[in-house]
């Protein structure tokens, strides 16, 4: 074969490729416009229970479970599809068990629960300028923005206990 004839067969099996990636992660961006106000609610959660406080909570978990309900799998086509099946029936358990708590214990027993679905989906989606962090001491993954760890685990008992594995500030 001459090169002109391999550059051009070669030109369009990358467009054919493109072209089903694409279309593999299909649905998926909608899934993940609709996990934006519950990831915005986790982080209420998580913040405050890093500053060993309770206030706004259960407001919080309350708004995550209304929004888990509305979540729809047919959203999400492609190759993550099946990964994604789990995650709002686990994200609305979670977060009913978080608003159901009554002390900040109970609310970091939980929050482990609550975090497996949201930290799944962004291990997934990788949404922008968020970490996860993992605690081998609780041992539990949390998502928080920025590099300065915040455990909501053991808030000051422990605040900077935790590693970031993934997100824009792990390390490389």
């Amino acid at each position: 074969m001459n090169t002109l004839f391999k550059i051009v067969i070669y030109s369009v099996l990358c467009f054919a490729i493109a072209g089903i990636s694409n279309y593999a992660f299909a649905g998926s961006e909608k899934f993940d416009e609709s996990m934006q106000p519950i990831l915005t609610e986790y982080l209420k959660i998580t913040d405050s229970l890093a500053s060993d406080k309770t206030d706004g909570v259960v407001a919080a978990a309350k708004k995550i479970e209304s929004l888990a309900g509305n979540l729809s799998l047919s959203l999400v086509t492609g190759e993550h599809a099946s990964h994604y099946k789990s995650i709002p029936k686990n994200i609305s358990e979670g977060a009913k068990r978080m608003a159901l708590a009554n002390n900040i214990a109970s609310f970091r027993v939980v929050l482990a629960e609550l975090s497996k679905p949201i930290v799944m989906w962004t291990s997934m989606s990788k949404p922008s300028g968020i970490n996860v962090i993992y605690c081998s001491m609780n041992p539990g993954s949390w998502l928080q923005k920025g590099a300065k760890i915040r455990n909501p685990y053991y808030g000051s008992k422990m605040l900077s206990c935790g590693e970031i594995i993934s997100g824009p500030d792990a390390k490389k």
